[in-house]
């Protein structure tokens, strides 16, 4: 009787305990993120690319590195290497998105970008996770939270949209606020001073003027600063500014034509996708001619776009996504290539993935994307996929020979509209000033 007490007391703590560490264990192998990732050869949508699994790109830095995050890890590629290597870990703050460090969980819920984050010219960093802005000094030391975003949440907003956070060349960091904004509030542009360590609102639009920031990129022909809002037909607007963000220059504003997510840079015009899924006639990809002061149309196009970047050699591409709207006809993500800025060519790219073998579209499945990387002027493509077949959650580099060459294939299905200004806009592009 006495050797059953025993045993019986002795399962009592030794089933907890033998539980506790095997969780313990799966929570340490969920939460460890490898010390290098691999970039592997791979053939993607009919073009050789490489491939690195389960990373979010970020951007180049100044020193031509190519910065990633896995969960809220981030990596690093020096130029030319075969791999990525894990550099330091981005906070969160004690709150549920904390959990977004375990695999599964990020698995589960399909969840791939956790942090947004910039790597300045000095070393510092500037992050954004948790609803929350992290700066990390330049001599590698802890992070520091810096800025408690005001919308930021599950039913709220992510925050900040990937283009909506920049580092300008003198140094300041420009966040712009990205959230649902049903009531249509205020809305600020955020600078941060001294690498992003210290924060001040710049900009306020008043309630009822957006609905959200878009995008914020520093132009590098003449170094304007480009601010593009949305959402419905009087919000969408692009304008330049200074690194100040005091007073705004708009070139268009008042319809969908100008609601764009990411604007590409050449040296006589600027290039933009129409972040759109009305069927009123505006949706397509967009070049606003520096000099003219005109707006042309490149191409239609059959869904929303997102992202726009320019290669080193000139190749401008933009992505367009799917998010179960009535004017797209399939459920296939496209690359959209121009090679002489005057026409675009769609390369098709994988499809939407939905949850489940029944095929439904559960809130967290509606949306696929191909993201591109914040800084433009790399020689390769840089992407992430989301909800993509065959890819979700991975990072492509595609050199901008494969590009070119599989445009050129398709190059019967562009459709191209030169010289004649965009009509349906209901405010013409005005003049910018010079100053």
């Amino acid at each position: 009787m006495a050797s059953a007490r025993r045993w019986y007391f002795k399962k009592r703590f030794l089933i907890p305990c033998v539980l506790f560490v095997a969780m313990a264990v799966v929570l340490g192998l969920a939460y460890h993120e490898p010390s290098e990732i691999p970039l592997q050869a791979d053939r993607v949508w009919g073009m050789a690319c490489l491939r690195a699994r389960d990373l979010v790109i970020q951007g180049h830095d100044v020193h031509g590195d190519v910065w990633a995050t896995r969960g809220l890890w981030a990596y690093r590629r020096r130029s030319g290497e075969p791999r990525f290597v894990r550099q330091f870990h981005i906070p969160t703050g004690f709150n549920r998105y904390w959990l977004m460090n375990l695999s599964f969980v990020r698995g589960w819920t399909r969840r791939v970008e956790c942090a947004e984050m910039l790597t300045l010219p000095d070393g510092a960093v500037c992050a954004v996770s948790g609803g929350y802005i992290w700066h990390r000094p330049a001599d590698g030391g802890r992070f520091v939270k810096v800025l408690t975003l005001r919308h930021y949440g599950m039913g709220v907003g992510r925050g900040v949209l990937p283009s909506g956070l920049a580092a300008l060349a003198d140094g300041t960091v420009l966040l712009g606020e990205y959230f649902r904004n049903d009531e249509r509030g205020s809305v600020r542009v955020y600078a941060g001073k001294k690498g992003g360590s210290e924060w001040e609102v710049a900009h306020e639009f008043p309630p009822g003027k957006v609905r959200h920031v878009h995008a914020i990129q520093q132009d590098p022909y003449g170094g304007k600063v480009w601010i593009c809002t949305g959402d419905e037909d009087t919000e969408p607007m692009i304008a330049w500014t200074t690194a100040t963000a005091e007073a705004l220059h708009p070139i268009g504003s008042g319809s969908q034509m100008w609601r764009a997510c990411q604007l590409a840079f050449a040296r006589d015009a600027l290039y933009w996708g129409a972040d759109t899924g009305s069927n009123s006639g505006m949706r397509g990809i967009y070049r606003w001619d520096r000099t003219r002061n005109v707006v042309s149309k490149l191409s239609d196009a059959t869904a929303t776009i997102l992202y726009a970047t320019v290669l080193s050699d000139g190749t401008i591409v933009f992505s367009s996504d799917r998010e179960s709207r009535d004017v797209e006809q399939d459920d296939r993500t496209k690359l959209w290539v121009s090679m002489d800025g005057r026409s675009a060519t769609a390369i098709p790219c994988g499809e939407r993935v939905t949850r489940g073998s029944t095929g439904s579209t559960s809130a967290y499945a509606r949306f696929a994307y191909i993201r591109l990387e914040r800084t433009q002027g790399s020689k390769d493509l840089y992407v992430t996929c989301y909800n993509v077949a065959g890819c979700h959650g991975d990072l492509l580099v595609i050199p901008s020979d494969e590009i070119r060459a599989m445009a050129r294939r398709l190059g019967d299905q562009a459709i191209t509209v030169e010289g004649a200004a965009t009509q349906g806009s209901t405010r013409p592009a005005t003049r910018p000033r010079n100053d």
